[in-house]
């Protein structure tokens, strides 16, 4: 295949709003969305003899033609598909009715290949005029400026992607993600930069790229809420751990007897690890209403009662309810 057009990234240094890293990564992510084509997503199926890869290669995908003849066929379907070819559907609609399949199975592990699948949070189509850095619009009622957002058919706010390094979202921000029907992503800068340099350097038969956490606008609020947490005890962790599970619990540092300690946090955070299980209380009692992680438990707990569950606890694994 032809390579693509060599671009030209500009990056503002001294920028008080965004280090040089987060512009790399938000722009590197954005090239990628808006030079997705057929070709990246096409080929996953290319040796397998099921009712899909019949549909895509039709006669070349059975046992007709010897191995030879059926990969320079497949190899020449893939890189000559375009976005009106009518086998394009076929792909998209198979791609919409795994996304809710891969986000149920949701991998606790961040850093093992394909745990968050691009093609499972981002609608598959053609990004022209339809993905943008930097756009504003309210959602409900609260100005957001996400760093990159992809626009639905109607030119709605569908997905919204935050680039994560040297801060993170407000509750705010990430209550009214979770309230919404956008689906949501967070890369962190710099695990990602790594691989995404590795993947600009040419055409690519797969469409990914380094995503930590992530939502579909379907996905349970409680679900939600438990991978936005996520996103807030990354300091908490160490680089190569990931969170199992966590119990929202009274916070054992609470003493209403304690004239010290009776106006402080009554709620506190346990978590696993793969490694290691750690208990937050002693961190939160000294945290005030108002800090991200007691407003995003808080709104756990609310959410919880109105919904008349019983348990409070949550957990990053797949056993929530579909």
């Amino acid at each position: 295949m032809e390579p693509l057009n060599i671009g030209i990234m500009q990056i503002d240094v001294y920028n008080q709003e965004e280090s040089p890293l987060h512009q790399i990564v938000k722009k590197l992510v954005y090239r990628k969305i808006l030079d997705l084509e057929p070709y990246n997503f096409n080929n996953v199926y290319a040796s397998a003899r099921s009712d899909l890869a019949i549909s895509i290669y039709g006669e070349y995908a059975s046992d007709k033609y010897s191995h030879k003849v059926r990969d320079e066929k497949q190899k020449e379907i893939k890189e000559t598909m375009t976005w009106d070819d009518p086998k394009i559907k076929i792909l998209v609609d198979f791609f919409t009715m795994k996304s809710s399949e891969n986000d149920w199975a949701y991998n606790q592990n961040p850093f093992q290949p394909d745990s968050r699948r691009a093609t499972t949070y981002i609608p598959i189509k053609p990004y022209k005029n339809k993905v943008f850095m930097e756009y504003s619009f309210f959602l409900n009622g609260l100005p957001v400026i996400p760093d990159i957002t992809l626009m639905n058919d109607k030119g709605k706010p569908e997905t919204v992607i935050e680039i994560l390094y040297t801060s993170l979202p407000k509750a705010e921000k990430l209550i009214k993600y979770i309230e919404s029907d956008l689906n949501v992503i967070f890369v962190f800068a710099n695990k990602a930069i790594e691989e995404l340099s590795k993947d600009m350097t040419c055409r690519r038969s797969y469409f990914k790229f380094p995503i930590r956490e992530a939502w579909l606008k379907d996905t349970p609020i409680k679900e939600k809420v438990s991978r936005a947490v996520n996103i807030l005890l990354q300091k908490k962790i160490k680089d190569d751990e990931f969170i199992t599970s966590k119990n929202i619990i009274k916070n054992t540092q609470y003493d209403p007897n304690n004239k010290w300690k009776k106006d402080r946090m009554n709620i506190g955070l346990k978590f696993q690890t793969n490694e290691r299980e750690k208990d937050l209380s002693h961190d939160m009692i000294l945290m005030k209403e108002t800090s991200c992680l007691i407003r995003l438990l808080r709104f756990m707990k609310k959410h919880t009662q109105e919904n008349k569950m019983i348990i409070p606890e949550f957990k990053t694994d797949r056993r929530y309810e579909r």
